[in-house]
């Protein structure tokens, strides 16, 4: 079949329920590189990786990622945990119990794609989150629609009013980011520094954008 993309992949292994021996294999791999990519550059970094809505049903979930962080030897506020609206719009009791130990536990919270769900807003006052990603969709038209940009403005806005950091998505031209910057933006990210390279080739890429 050659490459199988993630996005035929992961609903079925959801449906299958294999997304979470592969959840746990990711949160391993994404703790065991970030231990070994800090050590390198002595520096503190966060790692953030995606939850999936059966991740969260998983009983186990929390002792698992105390034990990761502990094997791993990464602090809990070195792990950001991406959470999209579609997991939040499930509304089960299980999901805001789950949320509420991983606040406890102490590794970040962050809200994927905003702008594209029914209720941000709400799930921002009802949940602890510590960043908020701006959707590609809207980063990609600020430098062409003004309407883009003014939400854009607003979001980052709202975000700072209540203490959350902001990350843009998807930012692909050098235009993109200097608008960003003079909006407020925190952090952004994209192909415009760089398209997805293994992990290995991270730290080489990273040591030689630094010098330079």
């Amino acid at each position: 079949m050659g490459n199988v993309t993630p996005d035929e992949f992961i609903p079925i292994a959801e449906r299958t329920g294999l997304i979470v021996p592969i959840g746990e294999y990711v949160i391993e791999q994404a703790l065991g590189f970030l231990s070994e990519w800090q050590n390198a550059h002595q520096r503190h970094y966060t790692m953030a990786v995606n939850l999936s809505p059966r991740q969260f049903r998983d009983k186990g979930l929390m002792d698992f990622i105390q034990k990761s962080l502990g094997d791993a030897n990464v602090k809990p506020d070195n792990l950001e945990f991406e959470i999209t609206e579609g997991v939040l719009m499930i509304g089960k009791s299980y999901i805001d119990a789950a949320l509420h130990e991983l606040h406890k536990l102490g590794v970040k919270l962050s809200m994927d794609d905003f702008g594209t769900g029914y209720s941000s807003l709400s799930y921002l006052r009802k949940y602890s989150f510590d960043v908020l990603k701006i959707d590609r969709s809207f980063v990609s038209g600020i430098t062409l629609k003004k309407s883009d940009c003014d939400l854009v403005k607003a979001t980052i806005a709202m975000a700072h009013s209540l203490g959350l950091l902001v990350v843009a998505e998807g930012v692909e031209i050098r235009e993109q980011l200097t608008l960003l910057d003079e909006l407020g933006c925190d952090l952004a990210q994209g192909y415009y520094f760089s398209k997805p390279i293994p992990a290995k080739e991270l730290i080489v890429f990273q040591y030689t954008a630094n010098r330079s």
